[in-house]
């Protein structure tokens, strides 16, 4: 079984401040930093790195930048066309520039290769233009944030920045054509009251996107379509701890698929971290919730970076996701970087994220603080005669230490046993996850969980017995509890194989209130499909949460609702609308992701 993950470095002449791999070639990395303007003897330079050796990383050219400027401290890498590159940066223009309220803050560089077997000496960077988004004259003011959205063949992708040390703070938003990315058009501005920690764009559809950014306690979204571009609506905002006076604190974000966030979040006063993912509002007024979290090793008292990479990516922003295996990196404060898989299911409609777990920490991967993490793209190899080194994703880190680092993580081909057999092709689908094995909570804590989740549940059993006057009252709960608790409760059945209409049919005679059709709350009851089981019921508000009937519900609501019930066969079509009626409905996509992520 591998258990190693192959390592290469390179020691360059001034601090790096960002990565970015070419998106159609995973081993060439762009690299830039430098020393800012009148620092003697460090230059502000853009290097190219060859990283197809997983024990050697190469410099192929790099630029030379005006030692008047400030260093490179954003990139990105957008589109090639041809033989030409296109790389994005943030550069703040001279002290004496900046002083007469000029900052051409926005550059546009290509790389030129004359062909793939091309030596270093054939390779050229230029920069090809310079721009100003930011409005604002501030002189402190940089481009600290750069990021596009994933590239979809024959598709555009949306840029945005945002401002660093500004005290006017803001996100300039641009269009990156799907080739000949050198021509670019400033889409929209936003003013945001508090400078975004973060941010990251995913494309919706043909021409939508979606902006999101956090602040040190909130996060928002912005819609983005042909007609404009919305106001910042904020979607989640970080509780505060009791008797704590401050609270945790974003730090990095990134999209996983249009549905689902994955946050860094440092705990106050230094006190860890943590890895939170959310599901986010489908309604204009809805709000993200917590799907799954996970903390990282004791040694990271707080986090610089995150960089996430999909497995199993979609080839077009229309395209839903199914099943997929995500990477995720966080770089600590101690110079680690703490790795973990994350897993997406999709099933009857409903899409979930699950087992969000640690396989390695890399400890000391440089020897200052770590100021870039990006991943390789990864496309899955067609035809089985491949080498080694293209079943793995690189992972590149920076520091200001002159160092580059890549990880070449190993991956191995996976077959998803519950996933149905596709016809003239093999007999079940497969996709591609981290070869290394994630590591599981220590068997002494799980131990002692379950033996106090035991003790509380054998507790509870006896007081509900007792509530019910169905044994005898050691405990004497009978006397402390309200009159309503021990009244015997009826609870609703499992549908198990009826169909809905037989026991709709079996339950209505009986009683005159309102029924319901709900999950299951216990996480670990789960269907045919895979999904929790579903309930008929009489509907108790306190103890379900709210309802709808399904004349209330949305369209959407009721065809994810017939397609639950269908798939787990339960209705068919030929029974008709008409035995919801009256009925009332719980939550059916959010409830089934709290109850994945509570379970975890």
């Amino acid at each position: 079984m591998v258990n190693q993950i192959p390592c290469a470095k390179i020691t360059l002449s001034y601090p790096l401040y960002g990565c970015a791999f070419d998106p159609t070639d995973a081993s060439q990395l762009i690299v830039g930093g430098g020393g800012g303007p009148g620092r003697n003897g460090v230059g502000n330079k853009i290097s190219l790195l060859n990283t197809s050796d997983p024990e050697q990383v190469v410099e192929l050219a790099d630029l030379e930048l005006s030692p008047n400027e400030d260093n490179v401290t954003s990139l990105a890498v957008g589109p090639r066309k041809d033989r030409n590159l296109t790389v994005f940066a943030g550069v703040n223009s001279g002290p004496d520039d900046i002083k007469k309220g000029k900052n051409q803050h926005f550059r546009i560089l290509s790389i030129h290769q004359p062909g793939k077997a091309a030596k270093s000496s054939g390779v050229k960077i230029s920069e090809v233009a310079r721009e100003t988004l930011f409005v604002h004259k501030d002189a402190d003011t940089y481009q600290r944030i750069l990021r596009l959205s994933h590239p979809y063949q024959g598709f555009p992708q949306l840029g945005a920045v945002a401002t660093g040390l500004s005290k006017d703070p803001q996100v300039a938003l641009f269009d990156v054509p799907g080739s000949g990315a050198v021509r670019w058009k400033l889409r929209g501005r936003l003013d945001i009251p508090k400078e975004a920690m973060d941010l990251d764009v995913v494309q919706t559809g043909p021409d939508t996107y979606q902006l999101a950014y956090c602040d040190d306690h909130e996060i928002f979204t912005v819609e983005v379509s042909k007609t404009g571009v919305s106001d910042p609506k904020c979607v989640y905002a970080i509780p505060p701890d009791e008797g704590q006076p401050t609270k945790a604190s974003f730090k990095s974000l990134r999209y996983l698929t249009p549905g689902f966030l994955i946050t860094v979040v440092n705990q106050p006063k230094s006190g860890g971290v943590a890895l939170h993912g959310y599901r986010l509002p489908t309604e204009e007024q809805g709000h993200a919730r917590l799907s799954i979290k996970a903390k990282l090793p004791h040694t990271v008292s707080k986090a610089t970076g995150l960089a996430v990479r999909n497995l199993s990516p979609v080839q077009s922003p229309v395209e839903k996701q199914g099943e997929a295996q995500f990477v995720v990196a966080v770089a600590g404060n101690d110079s680690s970087i703490s790795l973990f898989t994350l897993e997406h299911k999709a099933a009857a409609s409903v899409e979930l994220l699950a087992d969000l777990a640690p396989f390695q920490v890399l400890k000391s991967v440089h020897p200052s603080n770590i100021t870039g993490l990006s991943f390789s793209a990864f496309t899955p190899p067609k035809g089985s005669s491949k080498s080694p080194t293209e079943l793995s994703v690189k992972l590149a880190s920076v520091a200001v230490g002159f160092t580059t680092v890549v990880h070449s993580i190993p991956l191995k081909k996976h077959v998803d046993k519950s996933a149905p057999a596709r016809k003239g092709g093999p007999p079940k689908q497969s996709r591609y996850v981290v070869a290394l094995k994630s590591q599981g909570e220590s068997p002494v804590t799980v131990i002692t969980l379950v033996t106090i989740v035991a003790l509380v549940l054998a507790l509870i059993g006896q007081v509900f017995l007792e509530a019910k006057g169905l044994t005898e009252p050691r405990l004497g709960a009978k006397n402390f509890l309200p009159a309503s608790w021990t009244i015997p409760l009826r609870k609703g059945p499992v549908l198990g194989s009826k169909s809905i209409g037989d026991l709709l049919s079996d339950i209505r005679p009986h009683h005159t209130q309102q029924l319901i059709i709900r999950h299951d709350e216990d996480a670990v009851a789960v269907g045919p499909d895979g999904l929790p089981n579903l309930h008929v019921g009489i509907h108790d508000e306190e103890k379900h949460g709210p309802a709808t009937s399904w004349e209330n519900l949305d369209a959407t609501a009721q065809d994810l609702w017939k397609d639950r019930l269908k798939k787990s066969g339960h209705w068919v079509e030929d029974m008709g609308e008409a035995i919801f009626k009256g009925v009332l409905f719980g939550e059916i996509g959010g409830a089934i992701g709290n109850i994945v992520g509570e379970a975890l």
